[in-house]
C-alpha cells in the first residue's frame, strides 16, 4: 500500500488512459452508449495522449537521426578511403609512367648510338660514403667485365669495379678515386675528369687542362676516347667555372655533369662497339 500511495499520481494517469482507450474502443454503433463520461474522459485524456505521442514522435526523430548520423559518417569513411585508395593508384600510375618515359629514352638512345650494351637497374647507392658507388642488378653471367662504362641516355655515370655472377658495383664519375680522359667538344681542348668531395654540387674538375687552351663556362665536355675505356663522344658535362691563376702551367675549371645522380634508375653498360661526336 505504500507504494500505491507513493505512486498514486501515476497509477492515476495510468487508469485514466485505460478508461480513455475502452471508451475509444466503443464501435460507432454504440457512440450514444458513451455518453457525458466519454466526453469528460476525452477533454481530460486528449493533451495526456497529445504529450505521449510528442514524446514517441520526439524519440523516432532522435533514433532516426542517430541513424542518419551513422549512415552520414560510414559515408564519409568510405569517401576518405576511397579518396585515399585513388590517391596511391594515381602515385602508382605517375610512377609507371616516369618509368616508361626513361625505358623510352633509353630505347631510343640505344636505336641512336650503335654500341653494345647490357641493360641494368640500380638496387643499391652510396653517392655520400666513402667511395661514391651504386650496384647494378647485372654481372658476368650477363657479360659485364671489370672496367666496362655505365651511361644512361643523359650521358656517363661511371665504370665497373667490382664484378660478381648476378650483380656489378659502379664507381661513379663523381668520386675522387675516378679519372675519364675527355675534351672539349668546341675546341678539342683536353683534360681529365676528376670527382670532387663537394657532396652538395657534385661537380667534377676539369683537371690537368693547360691555361692556354680555350675553355669557357657553357662548353660541352665528351669522352676523347684516349683512355681506351670510354668510347669517344658520349656526354661527360657542362663547364660551368673556369679560373686561371697567373702562374702554373694548368687552369682550374670545374664540369657540372649531364648524369643527375640523385634520379638514375636504368643504365646501360657499354659491351662494345665505338662512338664519334
Amino acid at each position: 500500500m505504500n507504494f500505491i500511495s507513493q505512486h498514486k499520481t501515476a497509477f492515476l494517469a495510468l487508469l485514466i488512459l485505460f478508461i480513455t482507450l475502452y471508451f475509444i474502443s466503443i464501435p460507432n454503433d454504440q457512440e450514444e452508449d458513451k455518453g457525458f463520461l466519454h466526453r469528460a474522459l476525452m477533454t481530460v485524456a486528449t493533451p495526456m495522449q497529445m504529450a505521449v505521442v510528442a514524446v514517441v514522435d520526439g524519440v523516432v526523430n532522435i533514433w532516426d537521426g542517430y541513424f542518419a548520423l551513422v549512415d552520414a559518417k560510414n559515408e564519409a569513411d568510405d569517401l576518405r578511403n576511397a579518396k585515399f585508395y585513388m590517391g596511391q593508384l594515381l602515385k602508382q600510375q605517375l610512377v609507371i609512367e616516369q618509368e616508361n618515359a626513361r625505358l623510352r629514352r633509353l630505347l631510343e638512345f640505344k636505336q641512336r648510338i650503335p654500341l653494345s650494351y647490357v641493360p641494368g637497374r640500380i638496387i643499391a647507392s652510396d653517392i655520400l660514403g666513402q667511395f661514391r658507388t651504386v650496384t647494378i642488378n647485372v654481372g658476368q653471367k650477363d657479360g659485364v667485365r671489370k672496367g666496362y662504362p655505365v651511361i644512361n641516355d643523359s650521358g656517363v655515370i661511371g665504370r665497373i669495379i667490382e664484378v660478381y655472377p648476378g650483380f656489378a658495383k659502379v664507381l661513379l664519375m663523381i668520386d675522387p678515386n675516378s679519372s675519364i680522359d675527355g675534351r672539349v667538344k668546341r675546341t678539342m681542348a683536353k683534360g681529365i675528369i676528376q670527382g670532387t668531395r663537394d657532396n652538395e654540387k657534385m661537380f667534377c674538375q676539369f683537371a690537368f687542362s693547360l691555361r692556354t687552351e680555350d675553355v669557357q663556362a657553357g662548353d660541352q665536355i665528351i669522352t676523347s676516347g684516349l683512355d681506351q675505356s670510354f668510347p669517344e663522344g658520349l656526354v661527360l658535362g657542362e663547364i660551368v667555372e673556369v679560373s686561371k691563376t697567373e702562374v702554373g702551367i694548368f687552369q682550374e675549371a670545374y664540369i657540372k655533369p649531364a648524369v643527375d645522380f640523385t634520379r638514375i634508375f636504368e643504365v646501360l653498360v657499354i659491351t662494345s662497339g665505338t662512338i664519334k661526336p
